[in-house]
């Protein structure tokens, strides 16, 4: 079986993580890597056997790569999944897919057009719990309220990066990954509210601390809740997530999924069934691509989060 050759752009923790479990796979070989950051890439690529590219554009140019991996920070991801699609590569871009959605929007038509695999890094594709809350939520009626609470203490182990607008953008675009799960599970909406208090802003863009709520109405019913909070004086983080549906509620309590209906409370069963890697999964639609068109219904709900977390700004 012929190697599927891949340039990975980024030299960080996100960009070692990927190299290892592209390591494991057989048929993927990582040919080259492409950061602004010089000595990180150069020790990165010098570790894993392959070849340093200080210029990002010119890694994806290359002809003899298929597909690009791209872990770089919030702000440069639409215009390098472009830039990779229009150079008809395959694209796997950490979440999320861009912070503009115009450039959003052409990424997925490029992909479409060019026949190409665009994969954002969302695990709910494989993801037991995941599928579990899906068909659990299919089994519960219409949506009444979905709503998800995150409230973190201090400021995190890099807070030049969540707490920093221009990087990273909003918190509640910082933390799609909250957001993906649930357009995953009932779909697009019709309006956005939001609002976002900052503690401490500069003109630089960083923060101390923050509030960021968004409020939505899905197209078909029923309304989402989100509220994040960072920097703030609590002894330990929380989160609470809750999905309230017509016919039962499923809820969130200590890492422990419980569904409640007339009848009683009940651990919500989980499949113990093991599940490819994203990397792996990619892959495997790389090579698909071949034969036919690749399904990129990954990638246009990772379009309809960011409608929403962009909305926040």
């Amino acid at each position: 079986m012929r190697k599927i050759k891949i340039g990975i752009i980024g030299s960080g923790g996100m960009a070692r993580h990927h190299l290892v479990r592209f390591a494991s796979i057989p048929d993927a070989e990582v040919v080259a890597i492409a950061s602004r950051n010089e000595q990180t890439g150069t020790q990165l690529a010098k570790e894993h056997n392959t070849v340093f590219m200080p210029e990002w554009d010119r890694l994806v140019e290359r002809e003899d790569i298929e597909g690009i991996v791209i872990c770089t920070h919030n702000d440069s991801h639409g215009e390098m999944t472009l830039a990779a699609l229009r150079s008809d590569k395959h694209v796997f871009v950490e979440y999320p897919l861009a912070s503009d959605i115009g450039e959003g929007e052409a990424a997925l038509r490029c992909a479409e057009e060019r026949g190409r695999v665009l994969r954002v890094s969302h695990p709910e594709a494989v993801s037991n719990t995941h599928k579990a809350l899906k068909k659990k939520i299919g089994e519960l009626g219409d949506l009444l309220l979905t709503s998800f609470v995150r409230l973190t203490p201090g400021r995190g182990v890099r807070p030049e990066i969540l707490f920093n607008l221009p990087i990273s953008g909003t918190p509640a675009h910082f933390f799609i990954y909250h957001i993906y799960p649930i357009v995953d599970f009932f779909g697009g909406t019709s309006s956005v509210k939001r609002n976002a208090t900052y503690e401490g802003l500069r003109e630089n863009g960083q923060y101390d601390g923050f509030v960021n709520t968004l409020t939505v109405e899905f197209k078909r019913g029923g309304i989402g809740q989100w509220t994040w909070a960072g920097g703030i004086a609590i002894n330990a983080a929380e989160e609470h997530e809750r999905y309230v549906l017509t016919e039962g509620t499923i809820s969130d309590a200590g890492g422990e999924w419980h569904c409640t209906t007339p009848a009683g409370v009940t651990p919500l069963p989980m499949s113990d069934l093991s599940q490819p890697t994203l990397q792996a999964l990619w892959l495997s639609e790389v090579r698909d691509a071949a034969d036919q068109p690749p399904c990129l219904e990954d990638a246009a709900v990772a379009l309809e989060a960011i409608r929403i977390s962009l909305a926040s700004e």
